[in-house]
């Protein structure tokens, strides 16, 4: 093992309060050189620790992983987290220009999900904004120059990380402290669409004997502004004034998030590490549900438009104690809080009245954990968790378009209190080192609605050679519906309505993959998964509404395929392929379900994903880095509401998505220091076409953009 992948290993396994205190210097680069390159071996035997909250490789983990370095985001040019899953196997994307909706291997979230089908984490601490139990993937979720690596797991994971485990995790790992820059600083000005916007990215921080601190911020002002209307829509809700024009005059999106860590370490003998993360977005809403292409001027002269305004907060205190050489305990809280902000303002395509929405949440969690490891062949993790979190329910307020006061009574805020507590236990046996490896855990849940819920999973990994590796594993999961789902409230005549009666998600999944790896410059992997849904929820149309049901079952068949390959170190290049076959059935009949019928919605058949890196000698002095990643979507089934509008079922084109990038790497602006220009261009093609909705309209592709990029680090 390299002395990079050692510190990884420690570091990683830390944050998630679960293993030893790192004590190596890493050989990783730094912030300075994060374009530099790295050596193909060892990211191909990167450590991670999501699997099974223990150090290992990334063959060795008992799960279906991908792994996204702070190289691979520098040298593909991301912009969020939600970028880099758009070219991730086995996820898709929809934006709806407000949050995106991340689906997996054909299983989706429906209307309002917002990626609440996987569990999203910083360093092991959940980020769900737990109103809706979704996701921010963008900007404001956390600033890209303090992430050292994103470990993405497909599958479901309950069994170790609770109910919103249901179809994978998502951990972010930041910057291990002797990796923390003296400042790290990126910005970026172009243009999005026919509109000037930009973003920064900034961190920075030390460390002083046992301590270490960083602190980092991002943001963006970008407006996507002159987007049209997919003409396949089938029934979007247009205010009056709207009349002929069907372009988009509202799209502007502002996003903010501070993040600060402060740590204090003895190798050894343990640590602690506060961190506390805010962030907040102001989105235009042209394309919200509700109401469509509402901004601009009404037909009295009045500015209207929807504007989405929200934030959260997350403070979260890890500690790890080191018991024994064998024994160690970990200890992890967080207070969270968020909700709806003074900015918030709903058009329901009324002359008379916008909305303005009260709703939010306030609560905390926190685990005990404890892990014994007698040996390197065996450990044994046990562990207890609890969440309490306190929901203000929904309430809408309707306020007059002429005096600006509120119009009728909206009644006074309701609140509920959901908690659930867990107890799980998770060991790890290798059986015959290297050949065979077991994994097996399950946990017991007791949720303040739902009672009792048991998940596991178990698994099999086997290297026959040092080119071959297999796993087969199993895992269940169950996910409580939203407060959304629960007690959604409509705010005009065909929006959605909660049903506190639903019951709990479930999930069975099972995987094979196999990985072939027969030199250090190339790797291949295939593998299937079968996935069988049980009580999915999510708003499906129920006369002029949709209502919040359970849909009876989805069964989904995924194949998917890689391979990465590199060259001399200077070319590299992946290239994969994921297959869905996906049936639902509805468990119920009548005209919605026989016109929708049992074929999957939304997420495309199949998905082919390409991308190449060129490094190019032009000069000594000025090396450049060129990448351009493709991604093409198949065509895809209308969601459920746009199908039963249009009166039959309807399929959206298919469409390409190119992004490019061109840098320079290691520029001397300012002596002493290195420097990085580059270009960066998304949907380099304009590619238009419709993306499916949840609510009787598509949505239009997110517009080209192309930026120029400074990043200079002290």
């Amino acid at each position: 093992m390299t002395k990079r992948s050692s510190y990884a290993a420690s570091s990683l396994a830390v944050v998630l309060a679960l293993s030893n205190a790192a004590a190596a210097e890493p050989s990783q680069p730094s912030a300075s050189n994060a374009l530099e390159d790295v050596d193909l071996l060892e990211l191909l035997n990167v450590e991670v620790s999501t699997a099974t909250k223990t150090s290992e490789s990334l063959e060795d983990a008992p799960a279906i992983i991908t792994v996204v370095t702070a190289e691979d985001i520098a040298r593909w040019g991301h912009d969020s987290v939600g970028d880099v899953l758009q070219h991730v196997l086995g996820f898709y994307l929809v934006d709806d220009h407000i949050v995106p909706n991340a689906a997996v291997r054909g299983v989706t979230g429906g209307l309002g999900a917002e990626s609440g089908v996987i569990k999203v984490m910083i360093d092991g601490a959940s980020v769900a904004y737990r109103s809706t139990s979704g996701n921010w993937l963008g900007v404001e979720l956390i600033p890209l120059s303090s992430i050292h690596q994103i470990e993405i797991i497909r599958g479901p994971a309950s069994a170790l990380y609770g109910a919103d485990a249901f179809l994978g995790v998502i951990n972010i790992i930041t910057v291990p402290p002797s990796e923390i820059p003296a400042l790290d600083a990126r910005g970026q000005v172009g243009t999005t669409g026919a509109n000037l916007g930009g973003r920064f990215d900034v961190a920075g921080g030390t460390t002083l004997g046992d301590f270490d601190f960083l602190l980092a911020a991002a943001g963006e002002q970008v407006d996507r502004s002159g987007l049209a209307l997919p003409g396949e829509s089938p029934a979007p809700a247009l205010p009056s004034y709207v009349g002929n024009d069907r372009v988009a005059n509202h799209l502007e999106r502002r996003s903010l998030v501070l993040q600060g860590r402060l740590g204090y370490r003895v190798p050894q003998k343990g640590q602690l590490v506060l961190s506390a993360i805010g962030s907040g977005i102001e989105r235009g809403g042209d394309f919200a549900h509700w109401a469509q292409l509402t901004g601009g001027t009404d037909a009295a002269g009045r500015e209207v438009g929807t504007i989405v305004n929200l934030g959260q907060f997350r403070g979260t205190a890890t500690g790890v104690l080191q018991l024994s050489p064998s024994f160690q305990l970990g200890l992890l809280t967080t207070y969270f809080q968020g909700g709806v902000l003074g900015d918030d303002r709903i058009e329901v395509a009324s002359d008379l009245f916008w909305v303005k929405r009260h709703m939010g949440y306030r609560g905390g969690e926190g685990s005990l954990e404890g892990r014994w490891m007698p040996s390197e062949a065996f450990n044994l993790i046990v562990g207890v968790e609890t969440v309490i979190d306190d929901e203000t329910k929904p309430r809408a307020q309707r306020i007059s378009k002429d005096t600006g006061e509120e119009v009728g009574d909206s009644g006074e805020n309701e609140s509920v209190t959901l908690t659930n507590l867990g107890v799980y236990v998770s060991s790890n046996y290798k059986l015959l080192d290297p050949w065979l490896k077991l994994t097996g855990g399950v946990r017991y849940d007791h949720h303040s609605i739902y009672g009792p819920q048991l998940t596991g999973r178990l698994g099999a990994t086997s290297r026959w050679s040092d080119a071959i590796v297999t796993k087969l594993l199993y895992g269940s999961a169950f996910k409580a519906p939203s407060p959304y789902l629960l007690y959604a409230q409509p705010l005009r005549p065909g929006d959605v309505i909660g049903n506190t009666s639903l019951a709990p998600q479930r999930i069975d999944t099972f995987e094979a993959q196999l990985s072939y790896k027969p030199v250090a410059f190339w790797n291949a992997s295939t593998g299937l998964a079968y996935s069988l849904v049980r009580d999915k929820a999510e708003f499906t149309p129920e006369g002029i509404n949709l209502a919040a049901k359970n849909v009876a079952s989805q069964k989904a068949l995924s194949w998917e395929t890689q391979l990465n390959a590199s060259f001399e170190q200077r070319v590299r290049g992946y290239a994969s392929f994921e297959y869905v076959f996906s049936r639902r059935t509805l468990g119920e009949e009548g005209y919605a379900a026989r016109l929708i019928g049992t074929r999957a919605v939304i997420y495309p058949p199949w998905i082919g994903r390409a991308g190449v890196s060129v490094d190019v000698p032009v000069h000594p002095e000025l090396p450049l880095q060129a990448s351009a990643q493709l991604v093409y979507v198949a065509p895809r089934r209308a969601g459920e509401a746009s199908i039963v509008e249009n009166g039959a079922p309807f399929s959206l084109p298919s469409y390409v998505w190119l992004n490019a990038s061109l840098a320079a790497p290691k520029l001397i602006l300012i002596p002493g220091h290195e420097s990085t220009v580059a270009l960066r261009g998304k949907n380099l093609i304009g590619t238009q076409g419709p993306d499916p909705g949840s609510s009787g309209f598509e949505y239009p592709l997110r517009p080209r953009e192309v930026m120029l990029e400074l990043r200079h680090a002290f």
